[in-house]
């Protein structure tokens, strides 16, 4: 059985839920979720959600728990592309 711990999401598609995730030999969740993650544990409650971009872990004191995962967009920054005006 594998050790896990809940950490919660702020933005994107799951915004205020936790996730139940492994975490490894150190005591640290994945450093990333992604999308496949996503669909495989919420499926059909992701259908009309933005699903372009991934959750990143941040440290929320430093360099350990308490962590929360942040969600980042797969699309660039159309202010740094010079698109968007």
């Amino acid at each position: 059985m594998w050790a896990k711990t809940d950490v919660q999401c702020v933005g994107g598609p799951v915004d205020g839920r936790c996730l139940l995730v492994p975490i490894d030999e150190n005591g640290a969740p994945p450093e990333r979720i992604d999308q496949t993650w996503l669909w495989t544990e919420y499926g059909g409650e992701l259908l009309d959600a933005d699903m372009n971009g991934g959750y990143q872990l941040e440290s929320i004191a430093g360099g350990g728990p308490p962590w929360v995962y942040v969600w980042t967009s797969a699309l660039p920054d159309q202010r740094s592309t010079g698109q968007g005006r």
